[in-house]
């Protein structure tokens, strides 16, 4: 089985991501943005795919729940 980086996932289209997130990244840093800000940031090296994924989706969840 092969173990991706998120980095790896995102350019293969394996890195689900909820709507209106992205991925910027350069050498070092992945920046995880939402619609108007950046979430969170990683490092390039060895960040797994459900580091980003969880990050993503709880600011997600996060901002639905505070505008309900």
């Amino acid at each position: 089985m092969e173990k991706l980086t998120a980095l790896e996932a995102h350019l293969k289209g394996k890195l689900p991501l909820p709507p209106g997130y992205g991925l910027e990244f350069d050498a070092d840093m992945i920046l995880l943005r939402g619609e108007d800000a950046i979430v969170a940031a990683f490092g390039v090296a060895g960040t797994s795919p459900s580091e980003v994924t969880k990050a993503a989706w709880d600011h997600y969840t996060q901002g639905r729940n505070n505008s309900a």
